[in-house]
């Protein structure tokens, strides 16, 4: 696997993150705040996870710079949400359509 497939797939898996994040938050009743509290993440942490972005910005085109959480945030938030570390990053693990508090949100 070449070094452009590697990157390639790790923006795919933190775009998929962030959609799961927000699905298990959701479905848990939780808002970026709440969810926030929780984690010690600061809310724009948490909005910038479920948006695949950082608040760092390309200095040509002014966009926000390619999400990337660390291994201890991804944990952190796996625990908060009640769901597996590991569900978070694996790409073929699908994301609930319809989760519910006892249901979907705890994938894996």
């Amino acid at each position: 696997m070449s070094a452009r497939s590697i990157a390639h797939d790790s923006g795919e898996v933190a775009r998929l993150l962030g959609l799961k994040v927000r699905a298990a938050r959701e479905a848990l009743g939780l808002s970026q705040d709440e969810l926030a509290g929780r984690t010690g993440l600061s809310r724009n942490q948490i909005q910038n996870i479920e948006h695949c972005r950082n608040n760092a910005r390309d200095p040509v085109t002014g966009r926000h710079g390619p999400g990337n959480p660390r291994l201890d945030t991804i944990i952190v938030l796996a625990q908060a949400l009640h769901i597996e570390a590991a569900y978070l990053v694996d790409a073929a693990r699908p994301i609930p359509e319809a989760a519910g508090p006892e249901q979907g949100a705890r994938q894996g």
